[in-house]
């Protein structure tokens, strides 16, 4: 059976205006890519288009996740407070529901979602560290050696192709065509995406009224 996927993973970050986040996110895939090229015949998908004039945000990106073997999320402190990124995160936690009872025995513990963390570890939400295992690029910085030439760096980047190369196998081996309705699948509405921490008291505080 032929692989039903287009990508090997899809890239989810919150987009930033300078270097160190598109400098990390360019090196990121170009690393990512030169692992996974003796594994796999799938591209890395990274959503560099999203600001584009005439980019149908909810359509395009829905299809590209669901015809994703699985999602590496790029955290940081600010990737909670984008809607957008939220909403990609969703999307993959529902089709990871879905995906892995189609998996015998063991893989049905996969976990389809690989968080690589840029900035703030010590914040994780409990989504990410209580039930998933990251990869730590926070001592990255733009003084740092490329991704792919950097000892530690490379190793990990290692680790997630060889993560993603094993889903690949567990689907192939399992027979089943997960993306049969990815042409229709879609984001989640905002208003379905679950709040990642309890709200935040109002501040300043109210006073009681005295009517």
């Amino acid at each position: 059976m032929s692989s039903p996927f287009q990508y090997a993973c899809f890239v989810s970050y919150c987009h930033g205006q300078h270097a160190l986040v598109k400098t990390f996110v360019q090196q990121f895939k170009q690393a990512l890519e030169a692992e996974l090229e003796p594994l796999l015949d799938h591209g890395v998908y990274i959503d560099f288009e999203r600001l584009e004039p005439g980019f149908r945000y909810n359509d395009e990106l829905g299809v590209a996740i669901c015809r994703s073997l699985c999602m590496v999320v790029i955290f940081s402190p600010t990737y909670e407070d984008s809607p957008y990124c939220l909403r990609e995160f969703e999307a993959m936690v529902r089709l990871e529901s879905l995906r892995v009872q189609r998996l015998p025995g063991a893989g049905q513990r996969r976990g389809l979602i690989i968080p690589v963390v840029l900035r703030g570890a010590d914040s994780m939400p409990p989504q990410i560290r209580q039930s998933r295992h990251y990869v730590d690029f926070s001592q990255f910085s733009l003084a740092s050696a490329e991704i792919q030439r950097h000892p530690e760096y490379a190793a990990a980047m290692q680790r997630i192709a060889n993560t993603i190369y094993e889903h690949h196998l567990a689907f192939r081996d399992a027979g089943v065509d997960v993306c049969e309705a990815c042409d229709q699948f879609r984001l989640p509405a905002p208003d379905e995406v679950p709040r990642w921490r309890a709200a935040a008291r109002p501040w300043p505080p109210a006073f009681p009224s005295r009517s």
